[in-house]
């Protein structure tokens, strides 16, 4: 993130000024279905309904990426940062603002609350604890899910939503609200004997079924 800073200023000012071609506009664009809570609630639901066999882990899936969206709006309650689209300055270091944006002196300039809230990104906060989930279920998909994340955090830079450094930031907080998920000293041991229990239940209850199904039929004498 303290490396993208030093590019963030020309990134920023090359997608305001640059077109670039409509497939690569239209791909990136796509790909916030990845990050938006509309997008990631259909396509965890399409994990439910298709893959019943791991549904029992969807919960704490669900858990890591709402908690890294909402970690990622409560900074941005607190760092103030002014997004691409409305810096008018050349240096990295006019675009932070202090702390607490919703109460800083440049809302009263003509910015508006969420100009000030670019940092981290939380579209990219929600694309890669989506990422990190979506491997956990399907580990053979891992690279294709961090491409999707990383498509997912080219949109808010090519739309002049957030720096670079933002959605670097937004990743590195959903690694660790991740890791807040599997340590076993707090959420991860919670979690881990939650899981356990519904696979057990899960394995008897399909074992039963089976167990059903090839019990020959008596005849009737």
């Amino acid at each position: 993130m303290a490396l993208a800073w030093t590019v963030d200023i020309r990134l920023a000012e090359h997608f305001r000024r640059e077109s670039h071609p409509d497939f690569l506009h239209k791909t990136v664009s796509f790909a916030e279905v990845f990050a938006h809570g509309l997008g990631v609630a259909w396509l965890l639901l399409t994990v439910y309904v298709l893959d019943v066999h791991q549904r029992w882990r969807l919960p704490r899936v669900v858990a890591a990426v709402i908690s890294a969206g909402m970690s990622a709006n409560l900074v941005k309650l607190i760092v103030g940062r002014i997004r691409p689209r409305e810096l008018a300055v050349g240096q990295v270091w006019d675009s932070f603002v202090g702390w607490f944006p919703r109460f800083h002196a440049e809302i009263r300039h003509g910015l508006g609350a969420n100009d000030c809230e670019s940092m981290p990104s939380g579209h990219a906060a929600v694309a890669t604890a989506l990422a990190i989930g979506l491997s956990l279920l399907y580990p053979r998909g891992c690279w294709l899910f961090a491409c999707f994340a990383v498509l997912a955090a080219a949109q808010r830079v090519e739309s002049c939503a957030h720096y670079a450094s933002d959605t670097l930031a937004g990743a590195a907080l959903a690694c660790l609200v991740w890791a807040a998920f599997f340590d076993r000293r707090g959420l991860g041991r919670w979690f881990d004997g939650w899981e356990a229990k519904a696979a057990a239940g899960s394995q008897a209850q399909a074992s039963h079924t089976e167990a059903g199904q090839t019990e020959p039929t008596r005849s009737e004498p």
